[in-house]
Formats: C-alpha cells, sequence, structure tokens
C-alpha cells in the first residue's frame, strides 16, 4: 500500500541537471574574482608528493594542442565523479588514498515528459518502491516535476531487472511494476525525449583523512570525494 503521509520537515527542489548547472554557473560568474577558462581540460597537477602548486590544462579555445601551466596557492578538485585524482597524486608519487565502494548494481532509465494540462504546476513526486519481500530483484520508478511544465520519469533496477534503454520497452517496464500508476500517468503524458541509462550509481569514497601522506594545497570536494548513489544514498 501507499506510505503514510507525514508533517513536512524537509524540502527538496526539484529540477533538471541542466537547470542545476547553469544556475550554480550564473552565480559563480557573478563573482568579480571568478574567471571562466573555455573548453579547458585539466591534464595533471603540478608539484611535488608534498605541496601541489597549480594545474597543467589543455586549452582547445586558445587552438589545438594548447598546453598551459596554471600557478595556484590552492588547488580544488572539484570535477565530480569523474575525477583523476588517484591518476594526478599518482604522478606526484603521493600514496593511494583509501578508497570505500558500496556498489547496488542499480541502474537507472530516464526520459522527460511534457506534463498534461492541469499537471504541471503543484504536481507531487510519485515513487513506487520495490519490494523488499519479493525474492526477485528490485525495480522501482520515479515521477518528479521540474521546470517548464514537466515530468523527469526515470525507471530503477538491480543487476537482473534492469530497465531497458529502448523507447518502445520503457512504458512495459513501467506497467510490470508493483504499482502501474506511473505507467497510467505516463500515458496521459507526450515524451519529449529518448531514454537515457545510466549504470554508474556506486557508492564512493575516498578518505583523504586517511591517507599516511597528502600534499599542501590541494583540496577535494563534492563528488570528487564522496559520490552518492543518487536517489538514495548512505
Amino acid at each position: 500500500g501507499w506510505q503514510h503521509r507525514f508533517p513536512e520537515t524537509q524540502f527538496m527542489i526539484t529540477a533538471t541537471r541542466d537547470l542545476t548547472d547553469w544556475t550554480v554557473r550564473d552565480q559563480a560568474l557573478r563573482q568579480e574574482r571568478v574567471r571562466l577558462l573555455q573548453e579547458c581540460e585539466v591534464r595533471e597537477l603540478l608539484g611535488g608528493p608534498g605541496r601541489v602548486t597549480g594545474v597543467r590544462v589543455a586549452t582547445a579555445g586558445e587552438g589545438p594542442g594548447t598546453v598551459r601551466d596554471l600557478p595556484a596557492d590552492l588547488v580544488v578538485d572539484c570535477t565530480g565523479r569523474a575525477s583523476r585524482l588517484r591518476q594526478w597524486l599518482a604522478a606526484l608519487g603521493v600514496p593511494a588514498v583509501p578508497e570505500e565502494v558500496v556498489d547496488s548494481g542499480l541502474a537507472y532509465a530516464t526520459r522527460l515528459y511534457e506534463a498534461p494540462p492541469g499537471a504541471r504546476e503543484g504536481f507531487p513526486v510519485v515513487n513506487v518502491f520495490s519490494d523488499y519481500r519479493a525474492p526477485v530483484p528490485g525495480r522501482s520508478a520515479s515521477l518528479v516535476p521540474v521546470e517548464g511544465g514537466r515530468w523527469m520519469i526515470s525507471l530503477t533496477g538491480t543487476r537482473g531487472g534492469r530497465p531497458p534503454r529502448r523507447e518502445d520497452e520503457f512504458d512495459a517496464f513501467a506497467r510490470s511494476l508493483r504499482s502501474p500508476l506511473i505507467a497510467r500517468l505516463m500515458a496521459t503524458a507526450r515524451p519529449l525525449t529518448g531514454v537515457q541509462g545510466s549504470s554508474t550509481a556506486a557508492n564512493r569514497r575516498f578518505y583523504c583523512e586517511r591517507a599516511t601522506a597528502w600534499p599542501d594545497g590541494l583540496v577535494v570536494l563534492g563528488d570528487s570525494l564522496v559520490a552518492f548513489n543518487p536517489v538514495y544514498g548512505h
């Protein structure tokens, strides 16, 4: 049945990744001391095992193969889940940082829809969870209203029950869940995109505080340090 409702004590802003990224970027660039390098890729850290003194970057916007060094008193790695921190530190001669990974094998398939008239504002988040008592791989779905009168619908499943990435199989997976509610809501909405899949959602943490050595001048933030599963985490 449906989960009992409680008075709200926590709130969540629902938005697409594009809007979230744009908002953060816009706020950052309003600061006069912030300068943005377009089409820039960090190749390596500068310095040595005792201290980081900057980064070496490749800037495609300044011509093919252009590489230059950016000296810095403090380097912050906030490049996210795809951070190459391990490789960068190894190149400096820094011992490997202890890492822990908890991977449930959960995969996602997501599609954007145009919400039907009357459901474009004030519509609730809808979740259909898997039945933990069933001796089968967990499968679930969520409907999240986002900006522009749209619904972001995600299907999820663990190993052996992962959601399809083909459009013709997306609806069938939703109908096969323990409640067909989200499938019925999907039938009232118009698809705006294809199906986007992801299976890189393991929980991962680097224990920098346990490292046997750490260079001065380097800080790690966000998903570069701790990356949670986007739905449940822990």
